[in-house]
């Protein structure tokens, strides 16, 4: 009898340490110094201009048949000042959410990143690097008005459902009901239609934001629509990408605008790859029609750290101040903006 209840407590033992072992702890540190000129000029330690530093918890179990449950919880941190990051004073301000899935897809339930930017990230060179990356000018309202929404890369409260991969294709849906009550503020939608096969990737993401929050509800929330199609050809060592974005708003006088990526990525040899990217802004009925530039060298010094350099110039027409990566640029002044840095990110 003492060896069955032994041989029970062992088994029961070994279970819940094999359940412990599906959550991971991991993470990034990323620190560098650059150098930065607009309208004034700064020498800065800066956090995340390869990538934001975070710490992730991901756990995976295996329910049987196929199915699985999964969570992940991300907290953003500058690792400069160990302040949070990413989340307006929240824990886990990148992403804290639970899954449900198997061969059918999966369902997310939580905060987590939108199907627009599920698309845009694999065509950008710089993965919408929140610091340097050119597409940063989607989230500019210069020339279009306070009324526009700026961008989101996440939503709260999302609902969202992935479609497994089939023939290359595969879709997202997302909606986030906003919780405003008796008001559609800060709902949001969206989807994306994605085809990756041998060296070619293309996506189509849509994207609607209403004004307001919950706790700001407003009484006729206006929204914005935001469009992506674009996608790469890989040819070797070198990938090509290509995006354009277009965003509108229902609410009067604010201006239609588009963005124009093109971007390159060369894996020189396994330890050395270079980046470029461009980004064109133009605004209808407007002048302030920005370019951003960003050149990017990474070196794997191992599979967990990389030493990296970024290069980055933001054009401004006359009386624009559009900027990225925290350039300081003074309103209306029409100043260009430059900064240069080198880091180094460790993955742990």
């Amino acid at each position: 009898m003492k060896k069955i209840i032994l041989a029970t407590a062992c088994g029961m033992m070994a279970g819940f340490v094999h359940a412990q072992s599906s959550v991971q702890i991991s993470g990034v540190i990323d620190l560098g110094v650059d150098y930065a000129k607009g309208s004034q000029s700064q020498t800065r330690l800066r956090d995340g201009d390869m990538a934001a530093s975070r710490l992730i918890f991901k756990g995976v179990e295996d329910l049987g048949g196929g199915q699985h449950a999964a969570f992940l919880l991300e907290n953003g941190f500058h690792a400069d000042t160990g302040a949070e990051f990413f989340g307006n004073n929240r824990l886990f301000g990148r992403q804290a959410w639970v899954e449900l899935g198997g061969g059918w897809g999966t369902v997310r339930l939580g905060r987590q990143y939108t199907p627009t930017f599920d698309g845009l990230v694999k065509a950008d060179a710089f993965f919408v690097n929140s610091n340097v990356s050119p597409i940063n000018l989607v989230t500019s309202r210069e020339g279009q008005g306070a009324a526009k929404a700026i961008y989101l890369g996440r939503f709260d409260n999302m609902i969202a459902y992935r479609s497994p991969t089939m023939g290359g294709f595969s879709a997202t849906l997302a909606y986030a009901p906003g919780e405003a009550a008796g008001s559609s503020s800060g709902r949001n939608t969206g989807a994306n239609l994605m085809y990756a096969k041998g060296p070619l990737y293309l996506y189509y993401a849509y994207q609607m934001q209403y004004a307001g929050t919950a706790a700001a509800p407003v009484a006729d929330p206006t929204r914005t629509t935001f469009h992506f199609v674009g996608g790469t050809y890989t040819m070797g060592p070198v990938q090509l990408g290509l995006t354009v974005e277009t965003d509108s708003s229902n609410a009067p006088g604010v201006n239609d605008a588009r963005h124009y990526l093109a971007a390159v990525t060369w894996k020189i040899n396994t330890a050395n790859t270079l980046r470029g990217e461009v980004v064109k802004r133009a605004v209808d009925n407007s002048p302030l029609d920005p370019y951003a530039v960003t050149i990017g060298w990474d070196h794997a010094l191992s599979k967990r750290t990389f030493l990296y350099g970024r290069a980055v110039y933001v054009n401004n027409p006359a009386g624009g101040a559009s900027t990225i990566n925290l350039i300081p640029i003074n309103a209306g002044s029409g100043d260009d903006g430059r900064s240069i840095g080198f880091g180094v990110r460790h993955n742990f």
